[in-house]
């Protein structure tokens, strides 16, 4: 049966074979935000990072089983230690943001992590800095302001952290792109989730109380959502073009209102949706632009 579900899903056109991998990984990772805000209620957000960290690990052992040793040979071990260390202090900025602002907010302000990326690649690895890149990161940030309406309503260090997470996310993305050019992209991943664990049990000695049997599977729950949703991730541009698979992301918004409003009782409010579409808009147009000023003109 798995083998007749795959010649049917290699039928559909690229196109819509990444949307397929995009929308699902929207959906675990809208799960994966849900489980970080139920766990937040009882659990420190550090102690949520470490599941994530050590769980990430185990999902990635039957590749490596597959792999063998040969799966972590690499020269970029140091870039990759760097990335792990960005890559954790990121992860507790955007769980600890989860558990202190809805869903909603929290989802909308991460859709700037693409423009920060687009930032930090002028600045870092000194890309073309085109004015249509410029454009869509005034917006897009105009955008965030939407979101977070400083001066509009009471101020939450969550919002803060979201944001700070974003920064992080950037820079460990640009880390990511320099290793890509020697690695592969489950190779990455592996090494994330390995150099992860050790920063993250540092921090979770000083904030560790034991977890209840429940508390553990949803942990688990975690590590295999967030890891699993990575790799749908990166499967869906692989698979399609970006401006066709990109726009399936935002699909992450809808499942994460409906997972605040039925298990939180969260409603966002319409500048949250607002803002987040400007954002999100933005992000596409200057993948899209970017994407095309690469193409080759034909004659």
């Amino acid at each position: 049966m798995v083998n007749n579900l795959k010649t049917y899903f290699a039928r559909f056109p690229p196109s819509v074979q990444g949307a397929i991998w995009m929308t699902t990984s929207a959906v675990f990772f809208s799960l994966q935000a849900g489980i970080v805000r139920y766990l937040a209620k009882e659990i420190h957000f550090i102690e949520i990072s470490f599941f994530r960290a050590i769980f990430g690990v185990a999902i990635m052992l039957p590749w490596l089983a597959r792999t063998g040793l040969s799966g972590l040979r690499t020269s970029n071990t140091k870039l990759y230690l760097w990335r792990g260390f960005l890559g954790t202090f990121a992860m507790f900025g955007y769980f600890g943001g989860l558990a202190l602002i809805p869903l909603a907010d929290a989802t909308a302000i991460s859709f700037t992590f693409p423009l920060f990326i687009a930032l930090f690649g002028v600045l870092i690895l000194k890309e073309p800095a085109h004015l249509t890149r410029w454009i869509a990161l005034f917006i897009g940030f105009a955008g965030t302001l939407i979101v977070i309406r400083p001066g509009f309503q009471e101020f939450n260090i969550g919002t803060v952290m979201v944001v700070g997470a974003g920064v992080l996310v950037a820079t460990s993305a640009i880390i990511l792109k320099i290793t890509l050019r020697k690695d592969r992209p489950d190779q990455a991943a592996l090494y994330q989730a390995l150099y992860m664990l050790p920063f993250s049990f540092i921090a979770v000695l000083f904030v560790w109380e034991w977890p209840t049997w429940e508390q553990w599977f949803w942990g688990f729950m975690l590590g295999a959502l967030s890891t699993t949703a990575q790799r749908l991730y990166s499967r869906a541009f692989t698979t399609g073009d970006v401006g066709s698979v990109a726009p399936f992301d935002f699909t992450r918004l809808p499942f994460v209102i409906a997972i605040g409003f039925v298990i939180f009782s969260e409603l966002p409010d319409l500048w949250t949706i607002v803002g987040a579409t400007i954002i999100f808009s933005a992000s596409i147009y200057a993948g899209r632009t970017e994407t095309t000023r690469r193409q080759p003109s034909k004659l």
